[in-house]
């Protein structure tokens, strides 16, 4: 029993159905977590009804989705319509197959009971490469909903998911050459061999990262490929039901993975200076950083209004690309040289430090940012697109009152009279 147990495929198909569980707890709880979080920052309460503080909303949510009336227009195209919200679920669940949760059982004893289901050798390219099939589900679910907007919202989402995941990739790329291997596992362990957490090297690279991941999972600000001002919700228009519960699950699953991926790659993974000897210890340090990455996620659409889509590509194409290119030729500076991290460190600072000078001042230019007046410390001067309208009250409701008073008393005047 032991050993049929302690065969690899065996143990990685349970660890695959363990872990599948896991994500999809995870998203009935993170829409929860993410309602409650939104509300206290707004100063609202949020969903406070079913079950103690809320707890059995996912399950409410759940079973209003089961049994909602699932509606197929006419003009669909049936098969394509039905199979491209499971693509997006099964490209969201198949990525994370390569992310080490923890550290070892027995530290150095390798173990296929180990939590991770596979160490490949190739671990970021097969994160990158699975991610971008899932355009394929947005694409494929806009298209065949015989719908206009959601045609135009998945054509977005294509240009937009397209323009992002090149500074992505070249983002990683200088983890790539400090870490020299493609393993998760390995970056993790070059991580505490250098004795430094990837991000202090890079930490372009990580601004980068963040910027385009929120951009790759279609959540606000870069949420256009939904907008419901112009595109009435976008490739999401023509689905209901649990079809649409497809597309959020794959949504909050890939941002679990697009965390993840931060936590990794730039924060150490399961590692927190020394203090992850304990496995079980390892597992709660990677999913607290996990954690932080998804409440930024929040707080960000929270905060952020959607940005015009034109801006979008600009700063895709315009910004991002152009410094993630400057990073990884930095980087590839640094790292042949056999100079010290902190000089890369160092010179991405600095390059972040002149963008954010650079985008306020242009900013300010362009008469669409605050600026301190010159004059009185203190007050700001509004940008040249902000109007302010003044209103003088009016002396009408005084009118009218007196207009109602000598109509009274006429009626009582007349009522006298009689």
């Amino acid at each position: 029993m032991l050993d049929f147990l302690n065969n690899i495929y065996v143990a990685s198909v349970i660890k695959s159905a363990i872990l599948i569980v896991i994500l999809l707890t995870g998203f009935a709880y993170m829409t929860l977590i993410e309602r409650r979080v939104v509300a206290k920052l707004q100063g609202r309460l949020g969903p406070n009804r079913a079950g103690p503080f809320g707890l059995m909303q996912p399950l409410a949510d759940a079973i209003k989705m089961a049994f909602k009336e699932q509606i197929v227009p006419s003009q669909a195209r049936k098969v394509v319509y039905l199979i491209a919200p499971i693509i997006s679920v099964i490209v969201a669940l198949s990525a994370f197959a390569v992310v080490p949760i923890g550290n070892s059982w027995a530290p150095g004893k390798p173990s296929v009971w180990d939590p991770l289901i596979a160490d490949v050798n190739i671990g970021i390219l097969w994160i990158l490469s699975i991610s971008s099939l899932a355009v394929y589900g947005i694409v494929l679910g806009g298209w065949a909903s015989g719908n206009r907007y959601s045609l135009l919202g998945a054509l977005r989402s294509a240009a937009q998911m397209v323009s992002y995941e090149t500074s992505l990739g070249l983002a990683l790329s200088g983890v790539l050459m400090w870490a020299g291997t493609l393993s998760m596992v390995g970056i993790v362990h070059q991580q505490l061999a250098q004795g430094i957490w990837f991000v202090f090297a890079q930490p372009l690279g990580f601004v980068i990262y963040i910027i385009a991941g929120v951009a790759e999972v279609n959540r606000a600000p870069f949420d256009l490929p939904e907008a419901e001002q112009e595109l009435t919700a976008g490739y999401l228009t023509e689905y209901s039901g649990l079809r649409w519960s497809l597309y959020q699950m794959a949504e909050y699953i890939n941002m679990m993975t697009v965390s993840a991926i931060a936590a990794t790659m730039f924060f150490g993974g399961w590692s927190l200076f020394g203090l992850d000897s304990i496995p079980v210890i390892s597992v709660l340090f990677f999913l607290v950083k996990v954690a932080f990455f998804l409440f930024l996620f929040i707080w960000l659409r929270a905060t952020l209004p959607r940005i015009r889509y034109d801006r979008l590509m600009r700063l895709g194409w315009q910004l991002l690309l152009p410094l993630a290119v400057l990073n990884a030729l930095i980087t590839a500076v640094v790292v042949a040289l056999d100079l010290p991290w902190w000089v890369n460190g160092i010179a991405g600072l600095a390059i972040i430090v002149i963008m954010l000078v650079v985008i306020r001042s242009r900013g300010v230019a362009e008469g669409v940012r605050f600026e301190e007046n010159p004059q009185k410390k203190g007050e700001f001067v509004l940008p040249s697109s902000v109007r302010l309208a003044k209103f003088e009250p009016s002396a009408a409701p005084a009118a009218t009152e007196e207009n109602g008073q000598q109509q009274q008393s006429q009626q009582d005047s007349k009522a006298v009279q009689v």
